[in-house]
């Protein structure tokens, strides 16, 4: 079962909107197209992976993408978490 669904990151939507409003010959165009490139690959090849996922046995499996968590001093980011019994 996901109990959290994957979703496209805030930075990604934030970093197209810039592109669009970018002039086409601003000094940053370049990099900035490159990361947006690099992140919508990370993107695919997460969501790739949903497709596997798509197998398990739902009452056996909970499924969550994308979580952050808090450690007593530091964040950190987990793509996808799956939890069994097993």
């Amino acid at each position: 079962m996901i109990l959290k669904e994957r979703e496209i990151t805030r930075i990604i939507l934030q970093l197209e909107g810039l592109l669009f409003r970018l002039p086409h010959q601003h000094s940053k165009l370049s990099l900035i197209t490159e990361e947006v490139n690099k992140r919508r690959a990370g993107f695919k090849g997460e969501k790739a992976i949903d497709y596997s996922l798509s197998f398990l046995d739902e009452k056996d499996y909970y499924i969550f993408h994308d979580l952050r968590l808090k450690t007593k001093k530091h964040f950190f980011q987990l793509d996808t978490l799956i939890l069994t019994k097993k």
